[in-house]
């Protein structure tokens, strides 16, 4: 994959992002934008083979999941913990423990 797709890539997914989110103004897209890339870095570091560039169905749900789980509750992550959803947690051990072929 070319780096020009590469990017095509990540404007499409932060596309799919703010559409699961259901943001469709600009005011936040930076902050979208951050909260998609640490999406990306924490699967990165806990599933194993995973690439950001060819993500599965539930590779991208999860992306789409964390990104908004992010956003959502962007206040909370300041002031205290916060553990994700049940399915976000599901999808993300499913990925970790066997490798997406589940």
């Amino acid at each position: 994959m070319t780096n020009e797709e590469r990017k095509k890539y990540r404007v499409e997914m932060i596309e799919l992002c703010k559409t699961y989110c259901h943001i469709d103004y600009d005011d936040d897209a930076e902050i979208v934008e951050l909260m998609f890339d640490t999406a990306m870095e924490e699967m990165e570091h806990l599933i194993p083979s995973f690439d950001r560039h060819t993500m599965t169905s539930r590779q991208k749900l999860l992306a789409c999941s964390l990104t908004k789980e992010l956003y959502d509750h962007r206040e909370e992550y300041q002031r205290e913990t916060r553990t994700l959803t049940n399915a976000v947690s599901s999808m993300l051990l499913k990925e970790i423990y066997k490798g997406g072929n589940a």
